[in-house]
């Protein structure tokens, strides 16, 4: 009897954890049927927006919520989303035939409104690689060859920030195809070279291949900008380069393969243009060193266009240093000569800051005349010197010397990496303090912010307005980023302000900007759901108002698939093993 009772009593705990489970899946697809129609709603306000990519940002966005929850529908939101991208027959016809070799095209607004909607549509339609790869090739009529490149670019360091190498690669050969001569693809093969050399050196090994055969829109580029983007490539560590990134040098059939073409390139050259080895001098010499090492066999086929290179009066030895070594010297002995003249060149300035030698900086910006120049000089080395300290972990010394910054641009890079690593630090007193101390900067830089474009480094004639970006804007969305994982109040209290500057700011939302980065609403909701809809639903903007909603429902998508996921895994867990 007793036993019959424990049987009984088994089978009712048994019935009872099946119907709490039942309940539980109930109740979990109603909110997403909740959350999908919230999204559906939300949808209906995509066609009141002005321009195709307002129209095109807010597709994507509701994609990325709805990929969860209804895959078709995201799938056809985002092929929309990406033709809204497409560039009008009128702009093609202007452009017109575009061969490899060709020079890259100025850069515009709407060129760069384009960009970066694309590069919001991929970030989604990534997840599924052939739905992404279909919907680059249906566009291939309808968008430039840089923007082409271009977007390759932007899934290869998807890509690599993400860890997925294979898909860095893809993107990389796909961009090389089309145009190996064009120097965007550089960083990209030389940061691959720190994770997986051996890969780099397959796609440098291809772009060899690629250029060998290419048919390019100018010949003469086959000696420069080819040329340029090998070495950059093959000498990674030479050329200015960064002295915080080491990248480990290509491996010996790489070189050989560089030395081979360097060599059958400049006899195609002498052929071609008899005279012409003088001026490609330079070149040929910084295959001499490697070829010793990994090439001896085309010793014979240099010497004969070394003697051809050679000009009367002129110094005519081989190199004994390498070019790592060259460039180091040319930097020690531009710092001597710079340091001795009384008016210093300011590329020597330019260069200690990239060198990161701030001292001897600072000792050169000190001899410049009293004026903006100057100024902008102190300015940079202050941001570039912050910057490095807070990378290496010395945020007091990066805090006080973020107190000399007076740009928005500058506090834009400062302050947020200041604050984010004393979160990592889970200090929360100091980070909100910094907080605080850079909520300060900008009230008194609001009166005098410079032009937007001063902001960016970039020429006046390219560079953004104040229509496309905004660095007050851009530095709140930052702060707040920093600070939510640690003072979820105070990250709240930004996402205010930030709502209110938006709602005041000269963006141009019909070109598919809205200044802000709308992960920002997914982590607010993640704290403090409430807070996030209210802000949300204080812009003035539709676009904006979308955007923020589409990223709270991003989270909510999440956190139901993931709670599905943790169901099931426990489901598996309790189901016994036979």
């Amino acid at each position: 009897m007793k036993a019959l009772e424990i049987v009984i009593c088994v089978l009712c705990v048994s019935a009872s954890l099946v119907y709490s489970q039942t309940i539980s899946k109930d109740d979990e697809e109603l909110q997403k049927a909740v959350l999908l129609s919230d999204l559906k709603s939300l949808a209906l306000e995509i066609p009141k927006l002005d321009g195709p990519l307002a129209r095109a940002l807010a597709n994507a966005e509701i994609a990325d919520a709805a990929w969860t929850l209804d895959r078709n529908w995201a799938l056809r939101l985002l092929k929309e989303a990406y033709q809204l991208t497409y560039l009008t027959e009128e702009e093609m016809r202007k452009i017109g035939p575009e061969l490899p070799g060709s020079a890259p095209r100025p850069p515009t607004a709407i060129g760069r409104a384009r960009a970066d909607v694309r590069r919001r549509i991929l970030s989604v339609a990534r997840r599924d690689k052939d739905f992404a790869d279909q919907l680059l090739n249906d566009g291939l009529a309808r968008v430039t060859k840089d923007d082409r490149q271009m977007m390759y670019a932007q899934l290869a360091r998807m890509g690599l920030e993400e860890g997925d190498n294979q898909a860095a690669i893809r993107s990389i050969q796909e961009n090389m195809a089309i145009d190996p001569t064009q120097i965007i693809y550089v960083e990209l093969i030389n940061d691959l070279a720190i994770k997986d050399r051996a890969a780099a050196d397959k796609l440098i090994l291809e772009c060899i291949v690629n250029l060998s055969t290419v048919r390019l829109a100018d010949e003469k580029l086959a000696r420069s900008r080819p040329i340029s983007t090998l070495m950059w490539l093959v000498f990674p560590n030479s050329f200015f380069s960064d002295p915080a990134k080491r990248i480990p040098g290509p491996g010996p059939e790489v070189m050989r393969a560089y030395i081979r073409y360097v060599i059958e390139l400049l006899t195609a050259m002498d052929q071609n243009e008899p005279g012409s080895l003088p001026s490609a001098r330079g070149i040929l010499l910084t295959t001499w060193l490697p070829l010793n090492q990994y090439a001896p066999e085309f010793r014979e086929r240099f010497m004969q266009l070394e003697a051809l290179s050679r000009t009367p009066g002129k110094d005519a030895s081989l190199p004994t240093k390498n070019n790592e070594e060259l460039d180091r010297e040319m930097f020690r002995e531009r710092q001597t000569n710079a340091l001795n003249s009384t008016e210093p060149n300011e590329q020597s300035i330019d260069s200690m800051i990239v060198r990161q030698d701030f001292e001897t900086a600072r000792k050169l910006i000190a001899k410049l005349p009293d004026g903006e120049r100057k100024n902008q000089f102190t300015e940079q080395v202050n941001t570039k010197e912050a910057i490095s300290l807070a990378k290496k972990g010395d945020l007091l010394g990066a805090r006080n010397m973020a107190e000399r910054l007076v740009s928005v641009g500058s506090i834009l890079q400062v302050y947020p990496l200041i604050v984010e690593g004393y979160a990592k630090n889970k200090d929360q007193v100091a980070a909100s303090a910094v907080v605080h101390q850079a909520m300060q900067a900008l009230k008194n830089v609001n009166t005098r912010q410079a032009p937007a474009g001063a902001q960016f480094g970039m020429p006046s004639e390219f560079a953004p307005t104040a229509s496309e970006r905004d660095g007050i804007l851009s530095t709140l969305g930052k702060l707040a980023n920093a600070v939510l994982p640690i003072d979820t109040l105070l990250g709240a209290e930004i996402v205010d302000d930030l709502v209110v500057r938006a709602n005041a700011s000269q963006i141009d939302t019909s070109q598919g900007r809205t200044g802000i980065d709308s992960a920002l609403f997914k982590t607010l909701a993640s704290k403090d759901e409430v807070r996030a809809r209210s802000a949300a639903e204080n812009f003035k903007d539709r676009l904006r108002h979308i955007v923020a909603f589409a990223a709270i429902y991003q989270w909510k998508a999440k956190a139901l698939e993931q709670g599905s996921q943790k169901k099931d895994s426990v489901r598996s867990a309790d189901v016994p093993k036979s």
